[in-house]
C-alpha cells in the first residue's frame, strides 16, 4: 500500500505528522511526503522517503498583510478567519498543486494523507480516485474558515477537471483529530467521520550536551518561553522577559532559529536567553509554559500537564488560548492586554494557583488515554 503525505513544510505541521508517518513506514507501508523544498530537511533526518517540491518562499505575516491589506481593519482574534483562506488557498495551493500533481500521477499513491492546512492533496487524490485523509494540527479549523478556502481553491479543482469539493475535500473520507475532548469548541457535525489520535510531536534528535538551564536560585520555578518560529516579534520579547526578571524563578527564553537572543538585553543569571531549544528537552523540567499558544506547543504543554500562559498573535492560537482558558488549564493575554505588569501578574497566578495544574493533568490524562500514531496507521491501512 502507497500512501503519499502531504503538508506545509513549516515545523508547527511537519513535527505533528512525523510520528504517524514513522508509524506508517515502520507498518510495511511505502510512504512518500511531497512538501516544498525548504521543508524536505528534517523529513528526510527523520527517515521518511520525500520528494521536495519546488516553492517559493512563504509569506512572513507581514509580508500577507501588504499583499492583504483588509487584514489590517481586523481585529487580531479575527485576523485568522481570512489569514487562512489566503495563506494556504490563495497563496499555498496553487503551486503545491503544481509541483504535486506530476508526483501524484507517477508515483500513484493508494491513499493521500494530507495536513489540514495542504488543499491540494485532496485534488490529486480525486483526480486518481482514492482516498484522501485530513490530520488536524491544532483545533478543528472553523467551518467559516474552511468555506472560505474552498472558495479560493475551487479554480483549481476545475483547471483540473474536476468539480470541486465541499470544504475543499478535507472531510470527504475521514478526520484525524488531535485535540483533546476537554478542549472541544463548537459545532464538528459537519464532520462525518471523525478519528481522534494523541498529538505527538517530533521535533528531531536532541541536542548535544546538557539541556542550557539558567542559573540563580536552584529550587526556583523554570518557566520556559517560546513563540514558535513565525511570531516572534522582538518587541514581545522584551515584555516577557521585563515580567520575569523581577520573579523568583529561572526563565529560559527561546527567540527562534532566526533570532537574536541579544534583542533582550544583558539579563541577570536567572535568565537565559537562547535561539531554540527541542522543546521535548525543555518541557519535562518546566513548571510554566509562555508561549503564542500555537497548536504544537500548546498541546505537548498539555500532555505533560504544564499550565500556560497563552500570548496568541494569529493563525489558530486565539482559538487554543480560549480552549485552554475554558478548560482551567491556562490563562490568556491578548495583544493589547500583555503588559509587563499583566504578564507579571499571571506567571504567578499560575505558580501559586494549583487548580491550573489540576486541570492541566486531566487534560494530559485524557490525552493518555487517546490513540497513539500506531493505533492510527492501522485504521489507516483498513481504508483501502
Amino acid at each position: 500500500m502507497k500512501v503519499l503525505v502531504t503538508s506545509p513544510a513549516g515545523a508547527g505541521h511537519v513535527n505533528q505528522m512525523v510520528p504517524l508517518a514513522k508509524a506508517l513506514v515502520s507498518r510495511g507501508l511505502d510512504v512518500l511526503w511531497a512538501v516544498p523544498d525548504r521543508g524536505a530537511a528534517s523529513i528526510r533526518a527523520a527517515g521518511i522517503p520525500v520528494s521536495p517540491l519546488p516553492f517559493p518562499a512563504p509569506a512572513t505575516p507581514a509580508e500577507l498583510r501588504q499583499r492583504y491589506p483588509e487584514l489590517a481593519e481586523l481585529p487580531p482574534a479575527e485576523v485568522p478567519d481570512l489569514m487562512f483562506a489566503k495563506m494556504f488557498g490563495a497563496m499555498h495551493a496553487p503551486p503545491m498543486l503544481e509541483g504535486l500533481a506530476p508526483v501524484a500521477q507517477e508515483w500513484r499513491p493508494d491513499l493521500v494523507l494530507c495536513d489540514a492546512a495542504e488543499l491540494a492533496g485532496h485534488i490529486v487524490a480525486a483526480e486518481l480516485a482514492v482516498p484522501s485523509v485530513t490530520k488536524g494540527f491544532g483545533a478543528l479549523i472553523p467551518v467559516h474558515r474552511v468555506e472560505r478556502a474552498a472558495d479560493e481553491v475551487r479554480a483549481l479543482w476545475e483547471s483540473r477537471g474536476l468539480q470541486p469539493r465541499l470544504y475543499a475535500g478535507a472531510y470527504e473520507h475521514l478526520y484525524l483529530d488531535v485535540y483533546p475532548p476537554e478542549l472541544q469548541m463548537g459545532d464538528v457535525s459537519h464532520v462525518p467521520r471523525r478519528q481522534l489520535m494523541r498529538p505527538v510531536s517530533d521535533n528531531g534528535p536532541a541536542g548535544e550536551g546538557p539541556l542550557p538551564l539558567p542559573t540563580g536560585r536552584p529550587e526556583a520555578p523554570l518557566v520556559y518561553v517560546t513563540m514558535g518560529t513565525v511570531f516572534n516579534n522582538p518587541g514581545l520579547f522584551g515584555g516577557i522577559v521585563g515580567a520575569l526578571a523581577t520573579l523568583d524563578v529561572r526563565a529560559l527564553v527561546t527567540v527562534g532559529p532566526q533570532g537574536d537572543p541579544g534583542v533582550v538585553g544583558e539579563q541577570p543569571d536567572h535568565v537565559r536567553v537562547e535561539r531554540y531549544v527541542p522543546q521535548t528537552q525543555v518541557l519535562p523540567n518546566c513548571d510554566v509554559v509562555i508561549s503564542h499558544a500555537g497548536s504544537g506547543t500548546a498541546l505537548a504543554a498539555l500532555e505533560l500537564g504544564l499550565p500556560q500562559l497563552c500570548l496568541p498573535q494569529g493563525a489558530d492560537q486565539f482559538l487554543n488560548a480560549a480552549a485552554i482558558t475554558r478548560a482551567g488549564a491556562g490563562l490568556e493575554l491578548r495583544p493589547d492586554a500583555a503588559t509587563p505588569d499583566a504578564i507579571r501578574t499571571a506567571v504567578e497566578r499560575l505558580l501559586t494557583d494549583a487548580s491550573f495544574r489540576t486541570a492541566a493533568g486531566r487534560i494530559a490524562a485524557s490525552i493518555a488515554s487517546m490513540p497513539s500514531p500506531e493505533d492510527v496507521a492501522v485504521v489507516l491501512e483498513s481504508l483501502v
